[in-house]
């Protein structure tokens, strides 16, 4: 009988690639703590205290009621290599997610998002946090799409789901949902 994860972690079963010795290989399980956060001293001290010393590269994204600058911001989540953290802006506040501005300010920690324009928008207006060193995986695509002479239009969109599901970037290997669950 398999466990039932805890509420704060979880684990993703992913596809790994054969070896030179192993035609088939067996799915990794890759353990990731997810940690909710409602106070800043639950973030990591790399994250509130960004230095060039420890420069460091994460998933951001947010999730809101009608996100934008009229929206409420409700969730930050945070990827690190190690953990996952999901700050609730409902429960910590204002306090909390103005914490959290040197870091989402920060050039010594690279932001990697899908789709920033909502983001930013909710955090500038709402809290006055100025997004820095962003890497848009939506607009890398598009300018990818460009620079390979395919015509995009200004209003085409390419979800996250969708730009995984590309076989010339990730594939559709890496979405079988079938795999991973």
């Amino acid at each position: 009988m398999a466990s039932v994860p805890s509420p704060y972690q979880t684990h993703v079963p992913l596809p790994s690639h054969p070896d030179e010795k192993s035609p088939i290989a067996e799915p990794q399980i890759f353990v990731v703590p997810i940690h909710i956060v409602t106070h800043a001293s639950q973030l990591p001290a790399e994250f509130l205290e960004p230095s060039s010393e420890r420069q460091i590269v994460i998933g951001f994204d947010c999730e809101g009621a009608d996100l934008c600058r009229h929206g409420a911001l409700c969730i930050m989540q945070l990827a690190f290599p190690d953990a996952i953290y999901l700050v609730d802006a409902i429960q910590g506040g204002e306090m909390l997610i103005k914490a959290c501005k040197p870091a989402l300010e920060s050039s010594y920690i690279t932001k990697v998002i899908h789709d920033c324009k909502r983001d930013s928008e909710a955090l500038y207006f709402q809290f006055g946090i100025k997004l820095n060193n962003v890497v848009d995986t939506q607009i890398a695509y598009s300018l990818i799409e460009e620079q390979e002479g395919r015509a995009r239009s200004s209003d085409d969109y390419i979800s996250f789901v969708g730009l995984l599901a590309d076989p010339r970037y990730c594939g559709p290997q890496v979405l079988d949902i079938q795999t991973i669950i």
